[in-house]
């Protein structure tokens, strides 16, 4: 899924985040002690969507910066990665002023001086100047009477060189807000001045020294006035990362509050507007469905036997108007009560399977269900492609509550879909066609094409475990 239409930000948005984003904005520009933002929400649950949609929208009458963590992990200096995208960016949002080149000018001098000032390094060299030892080794000898004097004058020299850091700081942070001041007169174009935001993304993907570094350098920064910094993350998994860090034992959610002045939870429980919004680029010609129905109204003509109503619970086109390949992942979604950090990660094996498939024709419903399956019970999935897969379908049945799909003529849970496809699996080929014969002239689609499928190609239908288990490690 494109996460933005140039110039249409929210274009493509399934999840009403264009109202969050608005709520979000009148609430940080109305709130004067609110200095950084953190939204938290799930891997894969589409943060980085929200944040350049957000950008996008803003940035017309706005000065906005974005700034993707991840994606500069591996440059070594936090400080100095996200000072370069807001030089960058914000000269961009000033134009070619000749205020604006001399003001550039003199914030990269007072990032490089704050750079070296606070680096923690220095303070090692200072006591090895004075004193001729390595920090780690003054345990060692600091009762020795020889190294009092010389202690003493390191212990100045470091006051003096705090004292130092701490104006190079103030002085950044000074040319830091006359920057913001210049970006956001520049973007008001005599219109209402708005605070500059600076959006942080995937900080929680960091490596954990690095997304403790960077916080630790701008936390200087979020009290500079005229500007706004939000920070999308993962708030659980970067809290483990810096358990990681700091000892499992460590206070990270604490931590992590000392950054934030509000968090805001983005709310992920609509599964339909995700499925919709991850599954909408699928090759449809390709995939073959298993007739299930997301509006029985407008097929019940194709049907010999007289319809039936939809159960109250099948799982329909719904309010984000699914088709009948989104229909069974959400239904697959609830049966197996999946996480939308387990989705994206199934979202992706899903598609490894298609990709590999040998056909010309993808079993979405097959390899789909195989691939929930095999990532929500591992052990249930093994019973039933090598074991005793009548007790392995009892046992699916008893523990997850199937969701219910509509054909139409009838409602049948996911879990009896797939049973017959598992038939077919594992009676081989010869059982396939005798199937044929005797399920022709059904009105369950899935049935004939499962039939036709495991007989007129039961290797490569058989093949799609084997891929299963190969992307089961995509991760």
């Amino acid at each position: 899924m494109g996460v933005y239409i140039e110039g249409e930000p929210w274009a493509l948005d399934q999840m009403s985040r264009k109202g969050v984003a608005k709520f979000l904005t009148q609430y940080l520009d109305a709130t004067p002690k609110i200095n950084v933002l953190n939204v938290n929400s799930a891997w894969g649950s589409g943060k980085t969507f929200f944040l350049k949609n957000w950008v996008e929208e803003q940035s017309t009458d706005r000065a906005c910066v974005y700034f993707n963590a991840w994606e500069t992990d591996f440059s070594g200096d936090a400080f100095v990665s996200l000072v370069a995208s807001i030089r960058d960016q914000l000269h961009a949002a000033i134009g070619p002023l000749q205020e604006a080149e001399n003001l550039m000018r003199k914030f990269t001098s007072k990032a490089s001086k704050t750079l070296i000032a606070a680096t923690p390094a220095l303070a090692k060299g200072v006591i090895k100047k004075f004193t001729g030892v390595d920090l780690g080794l003054l345990s060692e000898i600091a009762d020795g009477e020889a190294f009092a004097e010389a202690a003493e004058k390191a212990v100045e020299k470091l006051i003096e060189t705090n004292k130092e850091t701490l104006a190079i700081v103030e002085d950044f942070k000074k040319v830091f807000h006359e920057l913001v001041t210049l970006s956001s007169l520049q973007r008001a174009a005599g219109g209402t001045v708005k605070p500059v935001y600076i959006f942080i993304d995937e900080l929680d993907r960091c490596r954990p020294t690095f997304a403790i570094e960077l916080l630790e350098r701008i936390k200087h920064l979020f009290d500079v006035s005229g500007c706004k910094f939000i920070i999308a993350t993962d708030t659980l998994q970067l809290g483990h990362s810096i358990r990681a860090v700091y000892g499992s034992g460590f206070a990270s959610e604490k931590y992590l509050k000392r950054f934030f002045d509000a968090e805001f939870t983005l709310d992920n429980t609509d599964i339909g507007a995700w499925v919709k919004a991850n599954f909408s680029d699928m090759p449809e010609h390709k995939l073959v469905g298993i007739g299930n129905a997301v509006n029985g109204a407008q097929q019940s003509h194709y049907f010999n036997t007289d319809p039936v109503q939809p159960d109250a619970e099948a799982i329909l086109a719904g309010p984000h108007n699914l088709n009948e390949h989104q229909a069974v992942v959400l239904a697959l979604a609830l049966t197996f009560k999946s996480k939308l950090r387990e989705l994206e990660k199934i979202s992706m094996q899903i598609n490894a399977v298609r990709t590999n498939c040998q056909s010309q024709e993808f079993h979405f419903f097959w390899a789909a269900y195989l691939v929930f399956l095999k990532d929500e019970v591992p052990d249930l999935y093994e019973m039933a492609v090598r074991g005793d897969y009548r007790s392995a379908m009892k046992k699916i049945q008893s523990q997850y509550e199937g969701k219910i799909l509509y054909f139409v003529v009838s409602n049948i849970n996911v879990h009896d879909v797939f049973s017959h496809y598992l038939t077919r699996y594992r009676e081989g080929k010869e059982a396939a066609r005798q199937s044929m014969h005797r399920g022709s002239g059904s009105e369950l689609g899935y049935i004939e094409r499962a039939n036709a499928a495991f007989y007129s190609e039961f290797e490569k239908m058989r093949n799609y475990t084997t891929l299963v288990e190969l992307a089961h490690s995509i991760e």
